[in-house]
């Protein structure tokens, strides 16, 4: 008996020990668990989330598909001369627009109703009868946005006339829609009205061309006065005009449509562009320059030599190095509003030349400017002035200029006599500047036949000099100056100028106080590029100025002038013909734009 009891004593203690760790869990092992529970039902959440999505997604289109089933067939079911919307052709009772809802759910529904032209007796000029109103194609589309996501669903179907194709008393408008290139605008938006038929015609923007730039109005009631409205998404708009007090004789008037015939319009669009005009004062300059003296102002060199001032091919006994390069010093200025130019002077022959690159300081090492940010740079520059001003002063706050000299005549070599590097210190914005700005396109006439320009706008430079003249269409535009006291130095790029599809242009604009007299000269290559650094000498009893070009191809004379229409100007530049222009006028503010071929 006491062995018994001993032993289950024994018994009852070991059990104890094991029994209390059975009965709970660490620490450890409940943040394991807690956190695969969490796993487990966070993707179980998820899991459930998504599924209830599709379902709701499912549901959503499922009551749109139910929707437009229904319309199609009510539309199928009308007589086919009963087929049309409101405001369309062919016209009809159908709204071009509803909203209707199910389940909670707010659909919105367009249909489009149109003749078709079937290629099968000829498309547009080529069909065989001339009807191009051969079936109607009705169009049903609903979209809706549920839990935040937005959604569409659209229908087509064909509907064929009971006999044989009319349009008694329609004819057809066709569309071509071009770009500023003359090629076709594919997806753009054509807008019929008519408010002198009826029904009034109103096709909203659901007209688009195909990819030939063409879109028909086919089956429209015979009638006078069709204004037609092309435009696209971050396009411009072209139009047909109604005459009015303010345009009494439109370039381009309202069409007519004759029965059975085609009546066939023009028009373009293209991409907007935005204008960003600064006017600012005359710029104040600084320059880093080298003629090669001595080493001072040279950081590196290699198989080169300075020469009586020059920079040459190292050589050896009459025989020069094959290439050689040279690097400048590092300019850094304490007053930096923007880099301008960079320049050099060379002698080169056809076996010799000097390419001139910009280097910048990148992490302690000096490196050659992307052309990302300078193009050409990789390859170098063979002639001047480098037009440098782009360059960002924050990225690039220092500069060095980087020259490679090569022979393939091992007795010349190329010369480098000297080289500059120049940077704006100083260029105040001038703000509270009234400007106007006109396109050159041309709506029609007035009651006086002067023209009625499509595009005329005027603005206010802001406290930077900044205006902006944002989604204007590619033109030719003018820009001046109405705030009075003001004369302008220089217009870059010159104004007028056009303006290029799909782009934003900056134009800066140099003024100062008025003076009496003021003489600025354009100076261009035929299609428009300027030419820099082109020598402008004007002359008249007791005058005699010389002035160059800036990198925009623009100087101007505003010192000890006279009014008078007899001044000789004579502008020339390396690789062009000489200029001479006689009778040339100044006044008080006087532009002459001189063209060098």
């Amino acid at each position: 008996m006491f062995f018994t009891q001993k032993y289950n004593k024994q018994q009852k203690t070991q059990c104890a020990a094991s029994c209390v760790s059975q009965r709970g869990f660490s620490f450890v092992e409940l943040i394991v668990t807690a956190a695969i529970m969490s796993l487990v039902f966070g993707g179980l959440f998820q899991a459930f989330q998504i599924m209830t999505n599709v379902v709701a997604t499912s549901k959503a289109k499922a009551g749109a598909l139910s929707l437009i089933s229904e319309r199609m067939e009510y539309i199928r079911s009308l007589p086919y001369n009963s087929v049309g919307t409101d405001g369309g052709v062919p016209a009809g009772a159908l709204p071009q627009t509803s909203t209707t809802t199910l389940n909670g759910i707010l659909y919105e529904e367009r249909i489009l109703v149109q003749y078709i032209d079937d290629a099968a007796d000829g498309v547009g000029g080529a069909d065989s009868n001339g009807i191009l109103a051969d079936y109607i194609q009705a169009k049903i589309e609903y979209t809706w946005t549920y839990r935040g996501k937005t959604d569409s669903m659209f229908l087509v179907s064909s509907i064929v006339p009971p006999g044989i194709e009319s349009v008694a008393g329609g004819g057809t408008i066709r569309v071509n829609v071009f770009d500023a290139t003359a090629n076709p605008v594919a997806g753009a938006s054509v807008r019929f009205i008519n408010n002198d038929t009826s029904p009034t015609i109103d096709t909203g923007l659901t007209r688009l061309t195909d990819a030939a730039g063409v879109a028909y109005l086919a089956g429209a009631p015979a009638a006078a006065n069709y204004q037609i409205i092309v435009t696209d998404t971050g396009y411009s708009t072209d139009s047909t005009y109604a005459a009015t007090t303010s345009n009494p004789n439109p370039a381009t008037p309202l069409v007519a449509v004759l029965e059975s015939q085609v009546s066939t319009m023009n028009f373009q669009i293209d991409r907007l562009s935005d204008l960003h005009i600064t006017t600012v004062s005359p710029a104040t300059y600084s320059s880093f320059s080298d003629s090669f003296t001595d080493y001072s102002l040279v950081a590196t060199t290699s198989s080169t030599t300075i020469s009586a001032g020059d920079l040459v091919l190292a050589d050896s006994v009459g025989v020069y190095e094959t290439v050689g390069s040279v690097q400048s010093t590092t300019t850094s200025p304490a007053l930096l509003d923007s880099w301008y130019s960079a320049t050099f002077s060379a002698t080169t022959t056809a076996d010799t030349w000097v390419r001139v690159s910009i280097m910048y300081d990148n992490a302690g090492v000096m490196a050659l400017v992307p052309d990302g940010d300078l193009p050409g740079n990789s390859t170098g520059f063979l002639s001047t002035p480098i037009d440098i001003s782009s360059l960002d002063v924050a990225t690039y706050p220092e500069l060095a200029l980087y020259g490679i000299l090569r022979t393939t005549d091992t007795a010349q070599t190329p010369v480098l006599y000297d080289w500059n590097l120049t940077h704006i210190t100083s260029q105040p914005p001038i703000s509270g500047i009234a400007l106007s700005i006109d396109g050159s396109k041309v709506i029609g006439t007035d009651a006086s036949a002067q023209p009625v320009l499509k595009y005329s706008n005027t603005g206010v430079t802001d406290g930077s000099g900044e205006l902006d003249f944002d989604d204007i269409e590619w033109d030719v535009y003018t820009v001046e100056v109405t705030t009075p006291g003001y004369s302008v130095y220089e217009v870059c790029p010159a104004s007028p100028y056009a303006l290029n599809p799909g782009v934003t242009q900056e134009m800066k604009m140099i003024l100062a106080a008025a003076t009496p007299q003021l003489l600025r000269v354009a100076v261009q290559e035929i299609d428009g590029t300027p030419i820099p650094d082109a020598v402008v000498h004007l002359e008249n009893t007791g005058i005699d100025q010389l002035s160059s070009t800036s990198l925009c191809g623009q100087s101007y004379f505003n010192s000890g002038l006279y009014n008078d229409d007899d001044y000789l100007l004579t502008v020339s530049a390396s690789g062009f013909t000489t200029s001479v222009t006689a009778s040339t006028t100044v006044s008080s503010s006087s532009t002459v734009t001189v063209i060098l071929n």
